[in-house]
């Protein structure tokens, strides 16, 4: 695909990983935001070692370093459970985002986390977050409010969840549970959940995103640092 390029002001776009993946796994779509004329930071955190309201505070200094130089409020994209920690760090603090993307994240839970829950051997894998992940920790995850774009996935790949999930869903979160049900604009994606951030359909949703959430408003320049 071709990026387009920025129409409005460039934005600064933090990227954030999934359990048990690192900063690298963002560096494709980062590389298609650049192209576009954004500016990004893949960050990485330890994802298999903290609950999700950890890994923000584990986050959020390098993520206010951003905030500041940018001197505009950052655009935060989180793919699987990335979005949930960009969830914590936007609902913590409302001048952080203009906004959020999260891509083939469970914002009402996901069932596969209830399943590898059940085996000492998956908590032991994935540790505390695992537990964030479940349907029945939902509620708890803060809903920050700066809008919100939800991307998820129809294909499933990962062949151990395709039966017992709700379809259509991209391996390991159903459709359903990719959107938090609160009137936010959403887009299905005939992709997988592993490579769901590099798919072309998920790559234009967020630049389209970004082309209207940094489109110039009144009282845009100067911004302020945080």
């Amino acid at each position: 695909m071709t990026d387009a390029a920025v129409s409005g002001p460039p934005a600064t776009v933090v990227l954030l990983h999934g359990l048990g993946r690192t900063r690298r796994s963002m560096a494709r779509l980062a590389a298609h935001l650049d192209a576009a004329g954004h500016r990004t930071a893949c960050l990485g955190y330890p994802s298999r070692r903290l609950g999700l309201a950890a890994c923000a505070e584990h986050l959020h200094p390098a993520v206010s370093a951003l905030r500041h130089r940018a001197g505009v409020p950052l655009v935060l994209v989180g793919h699987s459970m990335g979005g949930l920690v960009a969830r914590h760090l936007a609902a913590a603090r409302p001048d952080l985002a203009a906004g959020l993307v999260t891509i083939g994240t469970p914002h009402r839970g996901s069932e596969a986390a209830d399943r590898v829950c059940a085996f000492r051997l998956g908590r032991a894998l994935f540790g505390p977050a695992l537990q964030d992940l479940r349907p029945a920790a939902a509620a708890t995850i803060p809903m920050p409010a700066c809008p919100l774009v939800a991307v998820a996935g129809t294909r499933a790949l990962i062949p151990f969840f395709r039966t017992r999930l709700a379809t259509p869903h991209d391996g390991l979160v159903s459709l359903a549970r990719a959107r938090p049900g609160l009137g936010e604009a959403w887009i299905a994606v005939p992709g997988d959940h592993t490579r769901l951030m590099d798919h072309p359909g998920t790559v234009a949703a967020v630049l389209a995103a970004l082309a209207a959430w940094t489109s110039p408003r009144p009282g845009d320049a100067g911004g302020g640092g945080g």
